[in-house]
């Protein structure tokens, strides 16, 4: 399995709402990910486990919540 790819366990660890995931492009941030989706960065950096929201990669897949 892809280590940037969500497995089902992490999918299910995103309690309440709709869960979409979504892959990081080239020219992506966390912060521009989490404005262009009206999500909190907070909130972004908890639901995907990321401690550095400097750190993400092309081809990473993130979870979004509704």
């Amino acid at each position: 399995m892809d280590k940037n790819m969500l497995n089902d366990e992490q999918l299910n660890e995103v309690s309440g709402g709709t869960k979409i995931p979504y892959v990081v492009v080239a020219g992506d941030t966390l912060t521009a990910i989490a404005q262009k989706n009206n999500v909190s960065l907070a909130d972004l950096m908890r639901w995907n486990n990321i401690q550095d929201p400097n750190l993400i990669r092309v081809g990473q897949q993130l979870i979004l919540k509704y």
